[in-house]
């Protein structure tokens, strides 16, 4: 009988305990969730006036270069140095010359042979006009008391006269013309410059059926850098195509390795054409006095050679602007600004250009407006933050303060 009344008692004994403890149970009090405001870093918009300025790159090459030629046939007797001693100028890749340096000389025999026959044909052309004006003479005193106007020209020996004067002056040019050849023979250097690469050597024939090339050569006066712009890069340094004012030109710097600047030039013309791959403008910048050059009385400093990949600063007119990182920016132009009640708000701003994790901004805030320079992932409008070293808000480029928290006492 025990074993059918016990069970089912010890099972509601338990099913009441259960029910006791749940009636006994504390209730949970609602509790107000309380979100704190994140904190963020915020700079200073500080308006500045600053000349425009940005980084690019470009090939040196030289302004004048040229192919020097053999205006004369011949064969090529010497080439400089001429002497052991005299070591400028040099006929060699590499080799420095002044102008109006002998360079090259060529054998002046068949010249010399020219200059000569050339002389003798004057001689024989002047002889024949003074046999010509004597000629006339005589024909005058046998025509007698007759008018000599009504004569003939024939007669009168005038044509014969003319063709003798013209035979002179056409000799007198052949002499003056193998003179001028004769003075060719010896090559010499029409600028102050330096040799890429010859292509002869003496004992070698140039010109007559043979190729009349020397060597190409370029001026040691300036050098050449060409360079493309995008649109948006031309109007912030304020170029004006075709200008000729000096405030209108660009200034050009070429940087070392460590940013300093070497040479100064400026950007000297556009080639008016837009690349249409690249839809860039070409540009030709201009660097005076910066190719090494041993006859200069001043020696020049970090000397570009020819195909230098250089750095180069451009340096343009004067711009109003805001200088923010690039961490203020959410997109290309779209910033967060703290207002006076620590709420944020979305601003579209006028990016003038962007360089070194540095934004210029033109317009779309104001002076003495909190930027917010700390990346949210999800905000809204208005939202509420706290501003990091509130009583003091970060300049542009200030260290932010951090408290140490685990740091001994």
């Amino acid at each position: 009988m025990r074993k059918y009344i016990l069970p089912p008692l010890v099972l509601a004994t338990l099913v009441w305990f259960a029910w006791y403890l749940i009636q006994m149970r504390p209730q949970p009090q609602p509790r107000e969730f309380k979100r704190e405001s994140p904190y963020v870093e915020v700079v200073v918009a500080e308006k500045k006036s600053l000349p425009a300025n940005l980084r690019t790159h470009g090939v040196v090459r030289p302004r004048t270069l040229t192919t020097l030629i053999a205006e004369v046939p011949g064969i090529i007797e010497a080439v400089a140095p001429f002497t052991e001693q005299d070591l400028a100028p040099s006929f060699r890749a590499g080799g420095f010359f002044r102008k109006s340096d002998l360079l090259v000389k060529i054998e002046e025999v068949d010249l010399l042979s020219n200059v000569a026959e050339a002389e003798a044909n004057l001689r024989r052309t002047q002889l024949q006009l003074v046999q010509e004006q004597e000629l006339a003479e005589q024909a005058k005193s046998e025509w007698g008391d007759r008018d000599w106007t009504q004569a003939s020209e024939l007669v009168r020996r005038i044509p014969q006269i003319r063709k003798a004067e013209a035979e002179t002056h056409a000799a007198r040019a052949f002499v003056a013309q193998a003179k001028k050849n004769l003075s060719r023979a010896k090559v010499l250097a029409p600028f102050d410059g330096r040799i890429i690469r010859t292509m002869v050597d003496r004992g070698q024939r140039v010109g007559g059926g043979t190729s009349a090339a020397l060597a190409e050569v370029y001026s040691l006066d300036s050098a050449e850098i060409d360079l493309s712009l995008s649109q948006r890069e031309i109007d912030f340094l304020g170029f004006v195509d075709g200008s000729n004012s000096e405030l209108s030109k660009i200034k050009v710097e070429t940087l070392d390795r460590e940013g300093k600047a070497t040479h100064f030039g400026f950007i000297d013309r556009s080639q008016g054409i837009v690349d249409p791959k690249t839809r860039l403008t070409n540009f030709i910048a201009r660097i005076d006095r910066c190719f090494a050059n041993p006859f200069s009385k001043k020696p020049v400093k970090n000397p570009l050679s020819l195909g230098t990949f250089s750095n180069l600063k451009l340096i343009g007119k004067k711009v109003p602007f805001y200088l923010l990182p690039e961490s203020a920016f959410r997109d290309l132009t779209t910033i967060l600004v703290v207002d006076d009640k620590n709420g944020l708000r979305s601003r579209q701003v006028e990016v003038l250009h962007r360089a070194d994790r540095q934004v210029w901004v033109g317009s779309g805030i104001k002076n003495g407006e909190r930027v917010c320079t700390t990346p949210i992932e999800v905000i809204s409008e208005g939202m509420k933050v706290r501003v990091v070293g509130e009583d003091k808000p970060l300049q542009a480029g200030e260290k932010i303060p951090t408290n140490d928290s685990n740091g001994s006492k």
